[in-house]
């Protein structure tokens, strides 16, 4: 079984259990490196319909803001898990030892498609390519790039390159907007950054002053 006839059968038995609990299936990752990781995400329903990788209805009550604070909890993906895994077990999807892992997509969510980037507009996005793309204006070539996430289009998105410092801040590079075909894309993430805060009253060390060359400080008491 390929990956992608393993990615459709986790979608198709892991949908009944996942459509009861009012939730979506936002994508499915399959790893291969030493046992195979199954890892089935879910998430809450967008108020603009359910994520790409399914035909999943979407719940519509409650305004964005409070859509957006929800999460599956962590009840709603044990019990996913063990229906699920029962399933795989009952019609022997996986005939190799396996892990499965069902969790929401974090902060740092992986993008299965297109459409589930353009609500993330202007955040930092993570993109590792198949082949490397020409940086424009010259350069190096690149297979990883990271920026601030400027358009998504049909076919592709674009990205303003950027670095992350220590310190948490999104510093642009002098790189124009490059465009990324979906096509050619290995695993695309959201990058959470955390910013580092800055301890109130505190400049920079001052280092001690040094007794002249020949002398001796003494302590008075």
């Amino acid at each position: 079984m390929t990956d992608n006839d393993l990615k459709a059968a986790v979608t198709r038995l892991a949908a009944p259990v996942v459509t009861s609990l009012g939730l979506v299936i936002w994508g499915v990752e399959v790893l291969r490196a030493g046992r195979t990781v199954v890892r089935l995400f879910v998430d809450v329903p967008s108020p603009g319909g359910a994520p790409c990788p399914t035909d999943l209805p979407a719940r519509t009550d409650g305004d964005e803001q409070d859509m957006a604070a929800l999460s599956a909890s962590l009840d709603q993906c044990e019990e996913i898990s063990r229906h699920l895994g029962l399933a795989l077990e009952v019609e022997d999807v996986v005939p190799e030892a396996y892990v499965l892992e069902v969790s929401t997509p974090g902060l740092t969510r992986l993008f299965f498609c297109l459409a589930q980037m353009r609500p993330y507009l202007g955040s930092v996005v993570e993109a590792r390519l198949l082949e490397a793309v020409d940086v424009p204006g010259g350069g190096h070539p690149r297979r990883l790039w990271r920026g601030v996430l400027d358009a998504v289009e049909d076919d592709a998105f674009v990205l303003s390159p950027a670095t992350i410092s220590p310190e948490g801040l999104v510093e642009p590079e002098n790189v124009s907007p490059v465009r990324i075909p979906w096509h050619t894309v290995r695993r695309a993430c959201r990058m959470y950054i955390f910013a580092k805060p800055q301890k109130p009253g505190k400049g920079p060390k001052r280092a001690p002053n040094k007794p002249e060359r020949g002398k001796q400080t003494v302590k008075q008491r």
